[in-house]
């Protein structure tokens, strides 16, 4: 029992082992990706969407999509630290920090030179340089008091895995498991590799654009309506030149005519769109170009003609777009389908709930598309025929439909019921790429209608072709990035094998390539002309020689080469270049003295052969050099409204002019005021200031109002300004401008002290002597106190005021003031104004008058003197009337 049972378990190992090694997967592609390439891996999209650096764990990661039928499979929430912009940018404006920054990168802040050259670094590098600089100091100075997590902020990405080096995500497709490992990840790209089934292929995506249209679901005669038709780039190369048509039946673009035969073509189907849309504006929309997975959105607006049946219309999208391929510009068409519902009462109708079928397709492949009809009609649809056939006008053989599935007959379908219908099809080995319209036609009878009807609806199959090895020039930079004549320069070219086969022995050569310049001309000076005995000799030498000297000019012109190889060859090799792997090749140049400004073409040519049968390709392509100089922005006035400004001031106006002393332009120059302490900006100033282009030599000026606070001290301030632009090469840059402002001093007159010649009591008079100081910057002129009593005050003024005079910085002055206090005050402290009046420093220009409002108390006493006599006086005046009384008593008596 023991031997057929070991025998069994051995079979089943080794039949295990087999199903092991069948299920196992085969890698399909290894190579680089930039970020915003895409792969086509059997009905998958990999998309390297984005690189992101996470600082808290110091590494890259990258951001892959994987889209099927433009749905995300790998849906995920991930969360990444980067760094916090208002936390950097307050860091970069901290000189206790920069002086840390430039020790860390090796800068000796004690010598002036280094220290300015690492203020230079600064101002040009790139922003990664930087936040990797303020990462590094805070490291290497744990004396800042600083840490990593106080500078970082936490960003969550919906629906994208962020993987890094040496992760896999892993989707299951179908029952089949495929892996994609990042290897490599760099800040703009990343080296991943992808397995999965082996009768899958992966192949770079060329440039093809889809397009789909949002349409009201069901319209009524006599409405106008809005398409909105979305158009994008599913490729990874650039689709450029692109026409979008809308008609109702699919448009031919001829190469050799373009959009004039479609425009024409639509003109000539004016029949057919009167009987069923109007266009209210145009049929034919233009977009110059579309990126790699850019999508864009374009408007059609159409009326619904009032007589029209109701039912179900067909409406095609036909595009025409190029892509480029070495010099040359190849074009592509694509075309796809839907319909408008015009609302009708009863009878029977079909509409397309759901298509299935592959995002695209590969020559040689078979596939399968299947379709859902939904009939939306009152009435059942009877003897329905439902038969899919491609459009032999654009097809030319390259779709072909298996006849068994071809046609399909149902008996019956209900109103609101689905039928699902499923055709096999192939595409043929020569097909080209490009998108390729099929028609679905339904005949049916509607109710008990003895007439027959008949639907069509119309989609497209994107085919991809699987090239050979195809070198193509992903990137051109140059260092510097601006360059101006005479400066040597290094071109860097990326070169990528997009195609599917390894390019060997290939070679990358820079041709010669002359350009007319200027040659040297010796100016013609008729001067002399002016001394002839004749009217108007010096005018007529004067434009003689301006015309002789232009003549000579364009006379001298000759053809030089524009850029010369600088100590080594101009042509570089590399000995392979695998599918997906991408090399950068780096040329030494200088560009000639005699250039003038502007973008000149570099001729390059490509050799190579392509496995696996050893094909010479050839290709030659043409490399813009812009050499367009550098720009240079300073202020060169300034001035202020008033002229001289004093702290407490509003609205002060700062008038300056800008100018760009350098070689290159600068376009869309924006300005924005940035005032700092203590200055702010103007509720009634202008925010944002558009200056619009600045060639070599141009300046403009601009205007912008700040307040000043008042506890502003004098001397001189800078006011930031920041520039945004672009520079001859499309970079959008950014700089600051300083204003420099003088804050001036002013007087400032304040009490010191006051004092009494005698206390302040009830029915007196007191001379108040008032002691004054400029506590300002500024001296102070004729200085007059004045006082303010108010009218229910018991106070009279018998000297208003007194002059004091003149009063340097720090000096100290005194005024004094009569006062009398009436009998009948109450006794206690009260309080009055002194104005004090001061004219500026005249011969520093400042002939300003300033007052300045003081409190000083009076302690007003009770008068016990006064108060004594009074009650000897009332005691007296008692008796005397008592006497008189008494006198006048006895004299009546007697009588």
């Amino acid at each position: 029992m023991r031997k057929p049972f070991g025998f069994i378990l051995g079979l089943l190992l080794i039949m295990s082992s087999v199903n092991l090694a069948v299920a196992e997967e085969e890698l399909l592609f290894e190579g680089y990706l930039n970020k915003g390439d895409s792969i086509l891996v059997g009905p998958l999209v990999v998309v390297l969407q984005d690189v992101q650096k996470d600082y808290e764990e110091n590494e890259y990661k990258a951001m892959i999509l994987i889209l099927r039928d433009n749905k995300v499979l790998n849906m995920n929430y991930t969360s990444v630290k980067v760094p916090n912009p208002e936390k950097i940018q307050k860091l970069l404006t901290n000189v206790t920090f920069l002086y840390a920054m430039a020790k860390t990168l090796g800068y000796n802040t004690a010598n002036p030179i280094e220290l300015a050259q690492f203020y230079l670094w600064l101002n040009s590098a790139s922003q990664k340089e930087i936040l990797d600089a303020v990462f590094k100091t805070v490291e290497e100075h744990p004396e800042l008091g600083i840490s990593k997590e106080d500078l970082l902020m936490t960003i969550t990405y919906p629906n994208i895995e962020l993987v890094g080096e040496n992760e896999t995500i892993e989707v299951e497709v179908d029952g089949e498991k495929v892996t994609i490992t990042a290897l490599q990840i760099y800040p703009n790209g990343a080296k991943i590799s992808i397995s999965g089934p082996s009768e899958w292929k992966a192949s770079m995506i060329p440039a093809y654009l889809r397009a789909w249209a949002e349409t009201p679901k069901k319209v009524r005669p006599g409405d106008e309506i809005t398409i909105k038709v979305h158009i994008k780039n599913e490729g990874a190369l650039k689709a450029k030149f692109i026409t979008v048509v809308v008609s109702p039946t699919p448009v031919s673009f001829v190469p050799s005519s373009g959009g004039a035969e479609a425009i024409a073509q639509i003109a000539s189907q004016s029949g057919v769109v009167q009987s069923v849309l109007l266009p209210v504006d145009s049929a034919v929309k233009y977009i110059e170009y579309l990126d790699g997975k850019e999508e864009k959105v374009v408007e059609f607006r159409f009326k619904v003609n009032e007589n029209i049946d109701p039912g179900i219309y067909p409406l095609y999208i036909s595009l025409a777009y190029y892509v480029q391929t070495g010099e040359k510009l190849q074009m592509l068409q694509g075309f796809d389908y839907f319909s408008v519902s015009v609302i009708r009462e009863g009878e029977a109708t079909f509409e397309i709930e759901n298509v299935e079928k592959p995002e695209v397709v590969h020559p040689g492949e078979d596939f399968e598309i299947t379709v859902d009809l939904r009939n939306v009609g009152l009435e059942p649809a009877k003897e329905i025929l439902v038969d899919l056939s491609p459009s032999l006008e654009f097809q030319k053989g390259a779709i072909l439909i298996d006849n068994a599935t071809k046609q399909h007959f149902t008996y019956t379908i209900n109103t609101n019921r689905v039928m699902r219908y499923t055709f096999r099809l192939h595409v043929s080995e020569d097909a080209s790429t490009g998108s390729y319209p099929l028609r679905l036609k339904v005949s049916y009878y509607s109710g008990d209608s003895k007439d027959q009807r008949e639907q069509t609806f119309d989609f497209s199959i994107q085919v991809v072709r699987r090239n050979q090895a195809f070198v193509e020039i992903e990137s051109v930079e140059m260092d510097p990035k601006a360059i101006e004549p005479g400066d040597e320069f290094v071109l860097r070219v990326k070169v990528k094998n997009v195609g599917d086969e390894t390019a060997k022995a290939f070679s990358f050569r820079i041709e010669p390539s002359e350009v007319n310049a200027p040659g040297e001309v010796t100016k013609v000076d008729l001067s002399a002309l002016q001394n002839l005995p004749v009217q108007g000799s010096q005018s007529l030498s004067e434009n003689l020689q301006l015309v002789l000297n232009q003549l000579m000019e364009q006379l001298a012109r000759e053809n030089i080469n524009a850029f010369l190889p600088i100590g080594e060859d101009n042509t570089k090799y590399l000995s392979k270049l695998g599918p997906g792997e991408e090399r950068v090749l780096e040329f030494h140049l200088k560009a000639s003295e005699r250039l003038e400004n502007g973008v000149y073409p570099l001729k390059v040519s490509l050799e190579y052969l392509s496995t696996p049968n050893d094909d010479k390709l050839t290709d030659e392509r043409l490399i813009g050099v812009p050499v367009l100089g550098r720009e240079h922005i300073i202020i060169s006035k300034v001035s202020t409204s008033p002229s001289r400004v004093l702290s407490g001031t509003n609205n002060v106006e700062i008038n300056f002019e800008i100018e760009n002393i350098g070689t290159g332009s600068a376009r869309y120059v924006i300005l924005k005021p940035m005032p700092e302490d203590p200055f702010e900006l103007s509720e009634t100033s202008e925010q944002i200031i558009n200056i619009g282009t600045l060639r070599q030599g141009d300046s403009a000026k601009a205007t912008f109002k700040v307040n000043v606070k008042e506890d502003a001290r004098g001397g001189t301030y800078e006011i930031p300004v920041k520039i945004e632009y672009k520079d001859a090469s499309g970079n959008t840059k950014e700089d600051i401008i300083k204003i420099p402002i003088i804050v001036n001093e002013k007087p400032k007159i304040t009490v010191e002290k006051v004092s009494f010649d005698k206390t302040p009591m009830q029915g007196e008079e007191v001379l108040v002597h008032i002691k004054v100081k400029n506590i300002g910057g500024e001296q102070a002129e004729n200085v007059i106190i004045e006082g303010v009593v108010k009218a229910d005050q018991p106070f009279t003024l018998s000297k208003r005021s007194d002059y004091i005079g003149t009063l340097d910085p720090g000096q100290e002055g005194e005024g004094v003031l009569e006062l009398s206090i009436a009998n009948d005050a109450i006794p206690k402290d009260y309080t009055i104004q002194v104005r004090i009046r001061a004219v500026g420093d005249k011969e520093s220009g400042d002939d300003n008058v300033y007052i300045f409002e003081e409190s000083i108390t009076i302690p007003v006493k009770e008068n016990t003197k006064t108060k004594s006599s009074l009650r000897t006086f009332g005691v007296i005046v008692g008796i005397l009337a008592l006497v008189v009384i008494l006198w006048t008593y006895r004299k009546g008596k007697k009588k």
